[in-house]
Order: structure tokens, then C-alpha cells, then sequence
């Protein structure tokens, strides 16, 4: 499957430039581009975005998406070829910058496109975060940009439910917890729309709580299932041991227990819970209403 091109009048429209500005920026190398056997420049989406992110051009980022036919068209393009580095680079801009609505937009466009919500988060909203909090660790970016950045992303996530089809509910609980103190929770709360959007009643702990206050919920709602989500638990041991209070609540409750996020990918972490569902994705996530046997779904249909 081929890649999605642009030719020189197409990059100037997006850029607010004329051509020759365009010629300029190829031949000093500040703008990548490759010619045809005709001697005609094309540009790649992603080298467009670099040069947008790597010279702190001034058009918005999602103006590399516009005029051309229409965003849908564009952006269809991109999800079908798979470019997801381009539509993370979008991400990241826009959120360093602050720009909520250009990333929801973004997402809005990805569904539209036939990108799954879970699909979206995968392979945009988790990159842009490694990449932000990567950038904020080596002091690339400020303070005030990383606050901005999650703020504006955690913003978007939220606000995606009232922008994409929803399933009906189906009167099933999901409890999600994280059981570190995450100052920064936007997986987290991306986990929550994710389980709304599909239908779920969610009864959001959010983070920091202890594995008794997320017991006592699952006693006394006896959910459908609990998902916990943690990233970087400050004492592997401790963390372990509020876990496996969690794994016997569900256990008593006959409660499916899925768990995500990089606490329980760390070899230390995964060793002690081999018979527990770990979902390295959100599209693993996503197949939570199918951890189920052939006779619960039977049972359930006939209620």
C-alpha cells in the first residue's frame, strides 16, 4: 500500500506559502522531499509534519489536512496507508501547544476515517505521551509545555464521548482504579471513555486509591469487572501485595480482574500474576466484554 504524497502546489496551499518559499526550504534541506523521474518534488506527510514540528512553523498542524478535497478525505488517506507517526506528530504539536480542540478534532477525523476509538489511542494518543514526557524528562520542553500537553490531551479524551457513536448501555459495571499516586492520568481516563463508549456504567476510583477502597466497591456492586491501570508504581513490592488484595476480592466475587499499563509489563510485576488477563493495548482493552464463557453470554442475553 502506497504512501500519502504531496506535490509542491499542494505543501505550499497547506503552508500558507507560495512555491518558490517551498523550492527554497528543499534546497536548503529544511524540508525533506524526493523527486520523480520527471524532476517533480514530492513530499511525504510525516516529513511535513517534521519540518512543521522541527522549524516551530506557525500554521496549525491540522492545516496540513485541509483544501486539498476535505479533512475526511486526507486524513482517510492516512489511517488506510497506515501513517500513524503522521497523526501522532499532529497530536503532539497540538498539544504542547495546548490545543484541545484541534485534537479532538484529530480524533473526531481518525473515527470518521474508520480508525477504532481504541485504535486511535494506540497509535496517537500513547506515542504523543512517550513522547512529551520522554522530551519533559531530557528538559526538551518546559514545565508550563508538559502541563499543557496532558491537560489539553486528557481535555480531548473526555470530550470524545459526546463526538462518536455510543452502544447502548448494557447495564454491566466496570470499576477502574489505578493503585499509584499518578499525577497525570490521561491513559487512565482514556480506559474510561474507551469502557463508555462501549456501553459500560463506569465507576471510576481514578488514582492513588488503596486495593481495600477498590474491594469495597467490588463487594458491593459486584461489577462486571475491574480494570486497573498503573505506570510507574513507586514500591514494586507494595504494589504487588494491593494487587493481590484486589485478585482475591475478585476471585470471592467470581469478578474478571484485566490490568494495564507499564507497572505490569515490568518482568518483576508479571511474574507474580501469570493467570491475570494483562492488556498491553487499549485494543486488548477493548475485548474486555468478551472475557467471557459461551454460557455467560447466553445468561446475559436472556436477562
Amino acid at each position: 500500500m502506497g504512501e500519502v504524497l504531496f506535490n509542491t502546489n499542494e505543501v505550499a496551499n497547506m503552508l500558507q506559502v507560495d512555491k518558490s518559499t517551498v523550492k527554497r526550504w528543499t534546497d536548503e534541506g529544511k524540508l525533506k522531499c524526493f523527486r520523480t523521474p520527471g524532476g517533480h518534488r514530492k513530499f511525504r506527510a510525516d516529513d511535513v509534519y517534521s519540518f512543521m514540528s522541527s522549524f516551530n512553523y506557525g500554521v496549525s498542524t491540522l492545516q496540513v489536512l485541509p483544501q486539498l478535497a476535505s479533512d475526511e478525505v486526507i486524513i482517510k488517506r492516512i489511517v488506510q496507508n497506515k501513517e500513524f507517526s503522521v497523526l501522532s506528530s499532529v497530536c503532539f504539536n497540538a498539544a504542547i501547544k495546548g490545543k484541545k480542540d484541534e485534537i479532538l478534532t484529530l480524533f473526531i477525523e481518525t473515527y470518521r476515517a474508520g480508525m477504532s476509538v481504541a485504535a486511535a489511542f494506540d497509535h496517537i494518543l500513547r506515542p504523543s505521551l512517550k513522547k512529551i514526557n520522554d522530551m519533559h524528562a531530557s528538559n526538551k520542553i518546559s514545565f508550563t509545555e508538559y502541563q499543557l500537553a496532558h491537560n489539553a490531551l486528557s481535555s480531548a479524551v473526555v470530550q470524545l464521548q459526546d463526538s462518536v457513536q455510543r452502544s447502548a448501555k448494557n447495564n454491566r459495571v466496570i470499576v477502574c482504579a489505578s493503585l499509584e499516586q499518578e499525577r497525570n492520568d490521561v491513559e487512565s481516563k482514556a480506559l474510561v471513555t474507551l469502557f463508555e463508549i462501549d456501553g459500560f456504567t463506569v465507576l471510576n476510583l481514578g488514582t492513588g486509591v488503596s486495593a481495600d477502597a477498590v474491594n469495597h466497591l467490588v463487594f458491593r456492586t459486584k461489577p462486571f469487572a475491574v480494570c486497573l491501570y498503573s505506570c510507574a508504581p513507586a514500591d514494586t513490592e507494595k504494589f504487588v501485595a494491593e494487587v493481590e488484595k484486589v485478585l482475591h476480592a475478585t476471585k470471592d466475587t467470581m469478578t474478571r480482574l484485566v490490568v494495564g499499563g507499564k507497572a505490569f509489563e515490568a518482568e518483576a510485576v508479571r511474574e507474580n500474576f501469570v493467570g491475570i488477563r494483562i492488556c498491553p493495548s487499549f485494543q486488548e482493552f477493548a475485548l474486555v466484554r468478551y472475557h467471557e464463557s459461551a454460557e455467560e453470554v447466553r445468561q446475559y442475553d436472556n436477562q
